[in-house]
């Protein structure tokens, strides 16, 4: 049988973008989705998910309790991975239902999973925002349902997916230090925390400019950045060359273009249609960030086999690739 993984090497691709198009998925370029339907048709591919074309009588119900932010295209590509998952297993009744929190709202996530809870679901996909709380409450019940974390383990004997912001944060740092003249500084604003990927990135931005021993002013805490975004250029001293905040990039750049300080080099971390013009508009150098969309897919492939495979060891680790965007490899 001829699987994903032999046709992403045949021509030469991630085994992720051979699914996307599998799964029909608009999130592919046209010309790249033909070329992979075309050769799946030469080797006869059969969507045939692990190996069984069983259908499974009993239908199954997986909750998905995700965060949306003003990134829009973080929630939406790990909504596109779960939903071609579930394409993708369909024959075996899985539902997978989608439900959206405000990442700024961590009492409000609790409500939606203590309301959840009140019904009888299979599986559960969570990007935990108050992480003890969310311990509490699934602790009684985490041997009765299968559960799935993104972005945080919540059991030593979990699964979850490792989104490795603090690695994307290092990788940021590494790229803006090579950029930056070594007699120059390099301005750290700390936008909080959005308990996710924010300190996260800081971190691991942090930490590799001091392995590299470069000089950089902060990180600078400036509190409800979005509304207080005159205080960054306080910060922006004759010694600066590069810049870097954790939170809330795009919009402090733009800021800084409207009132003609933007002639910095910046790196970011994370993605959206605002930083793709930054950068083919050469106001951002590269950008840092996560595979989102696999982050999904492989969070809801990883909840069906505990549902329907019994081999699976108790504690198990997944990371997805980080992507270095830079303007010559934007699409």
């Amino acid at each position: 049988m001829v699987t994903q993984a032999e046709l992403a090497k045949k021509l030469g691709i991630t085994r992720t973008t051979v699914a996307r198009a599998l799964n029909g998925s608009k999130n592919i370029k046209s010309e790249t989705k033909e070329k992979i339907l075309k050769l799946a048709e030469e080797m006869g591919y059969e969507k045939n998910y692990l190996g069984s074309s069983l259908a499974i009588k009993e239908k199954k119900l997986i909750t998905a309790i995700l965060v949306k932010s003003m990134n829009e295209d973080y929630l939406k590509n790990i909504k596109n991975g779960l939903k071609d998952l579930q394409e993708e297993v369909k024959a075996y009744g899985i539902k997978i239902k989608i439900l959206e929190t405000d990442i700024n709202d961590s009492a409000e996530q609790i409500k939606l999973l203590n309301k959840t809870l009140e019904k009888k679901i299979h599986g559960l996909i969570i990007t935990p925002l108050d992480k003890e709380k969310v311990i509490k409450i699934l602790q009684p019940i985490k041997d009765e349902i299968k559960i799935v974390s993104i972005g945080r383990q919540l059991f030593d004997s979990g699964v979850y997916i490792d989104s490795k912001y603090e690695k994307s944060g290092r990788i940021a740092g590494d790229i803006l230090a090579n950029v930056v003249n070594k007699n120059k500084k390099i301005l750290v604003i700390d936008a909080g925390d959005d308990l996710i990927s924010s300190k996260k990135y800081l971190k691991g931005f942090c930490d590799k400019l001091n392995e590299l021993d470069r000089s950089m002013i902060g990180p600078i805490n400036i509190e409800n950045l979005l509304n207080n975004k005159n205080k960054v250029t306080d910060y922006l001293l004759e010694d600066i060359e590069g810049v870097y905040l954790n939170r809330y990039a795009p919009e402090i750049i733009e800021y800084l273009g409207e009132i003609k300080k933007d002639n910095y080099k910046f790196v970011t971390n994370g993605f959206n249609e605002k930083i793709r013009g930054l950068i083919k508009n050469n106001k951002v150098i590269a950008t840092v960030s996560e595979d989102f969309y696999n982050q999904g897919y492989t969070a809801g492939k990883k909840i069906f086999e505990l549902l329907y495979k019994m081999d699976l060891k108790k504690s198990q680790e997944y990371q997805t690739k980080i992507d270095i965007l830079f303007k010559e490899s934007l699409d």
